[in-house]
């Protein structure tokens, strides 16, 4: 029997097959699938796409893997709501899946980072979110969106990287050269005032403007004090998401671990160091750590569980650390 894992985010679609004894058999990239933006159509042809490559990679053909009761779980960003779910659900049946789970992406970056075990993770990627995980208990904080939320995130940021240019601009508050240089050639334009365009125009590219969050890592890392508030600020705001869940799973008192995923915490301890400084004050004994595995893992770890497979010895065999306390 296989596992067919499957990681849908707003960028790409990540797709692993597995056998149930922990062996990768096959991988896939497909495109973007976040269910809110794309909706339930995308969500399963960039599946399909990353099912495929992966398929081909095992050199298996979709009939055999379907006909042997196989387990498709999924992670899809943008579907937070059963109601989500259960639309998705419907869609993979048509597709001749009939084993299927579906949950939000929060959930597969959880146990990949943790290996299945219990605790919680924070995830800063374009967006950001908070989930956790106790027992039968579940917390989610955050995921509200880029108006609402998305504190810490790659888009936010950005965002107040190109608040601090346009404040120093209008002699509002200290100019960066350095940062408006860097700002202007990531962003292709001459002038300061180009950056209006370039934010305002329809649709709204979400991963385009946050990805200037690397350049600003980078000169964080080189020194730059501007760089550095807003890397500290952000893990600050992450922390706050992390805590929050912490304390709605009642693990104040416990030790644990706090995965971190996503990329902005390529930036290491610039973000990581005050993130744990948050949490801290409230769950000494919970350590932020870097993922063990990718959500796509965590997806073939939930399609596993749906099979009542041990899944601290196969997040070792998958690739996790499976760290006890």
């Amino acid at each position: 029997m296989y596992v067919l894992g499957l990681d849908c985010g707003g960028t790409s679609t990540q797709a692993l097959l597995a056998a149930v004894t922990g062996e990768i058999l096959g991988r896939g990239t497909g495109g973007p699938a976040n269910y809110t933006s794309h909706g339930v159509k995308t969500v399963v042809e960039s599946s399909k796409e990353a099912i495929e490559e992966a398929l081909s990679q095992a050199q298996l053909d979709l009939d055999t893997v379907q006909s042997s009761g196989a387990v498709l779980a999924a992670g899809v960003s943008g579907a937070s709501r059963q109601q989500d779910q259960n639309h998705i659900t419907q869609a993979f049946q048509s597709e001749g899946f009939q084993n299927i789970v579906i949950t939000h992406d929060g959930v597969t970056a959880l146990y990949g980072a943790l290996s299945g075990q219990d605790g919680v993770v924070v995830i800063s990627g374009t967006g950001s979110i908070a989930f956790g995980k106790h027992g039968h208990e579940t917390a989610r904080v955050g995921g509200w969106g880029y108006l609402l939320g998305d504190e810490g995130s790659g888009f936010k940021i950005s965002l107040q990287a190109l608040q601090h240019i346009m404040w120093g601009h209008d002699g509002r508050g200290p100019q960066d050269p350095a940062l408006e240089e860097a700002a202007l050639e990531y962003f292709q334009i001459l002038s300061t005032e180009e950056f209006v365009p370039v934010l305002y125009r329809l649709p709204l590219d979400r991963a385009y403007i946050g990805g200037f969050t690397k350049v600003i890592t980078t000169l964080a890392a080189a020194g730059n004090q501007t760089c550095i508030r807003i890397l500290h600020h952000a893990g600050t705001e992450l922390g706050r998401l992390g805590r929050a869940a912490i304390e709605r799973l009642h693990l104040m008192d416990q030790p644990g671990r706090v995965g971190a995923c996503g990329g902005v915490f390529a930036a290491g301890s610039l973000i990581i160091q005050p993130m744990q400084d948050i949490i801290s004050t409230a769950a000494p004994g919970q350590i932020v750590v870097l993922p063990d595995s990718e959500p796509v893992v965590g997806a073939v770890l939930i399609g596993c569980e749906h099979l009542g497979l041990n899944l601290l010895k196969l997040g070792r065999i998958l690739g996790g650390k499976g760290a006890e306390y």
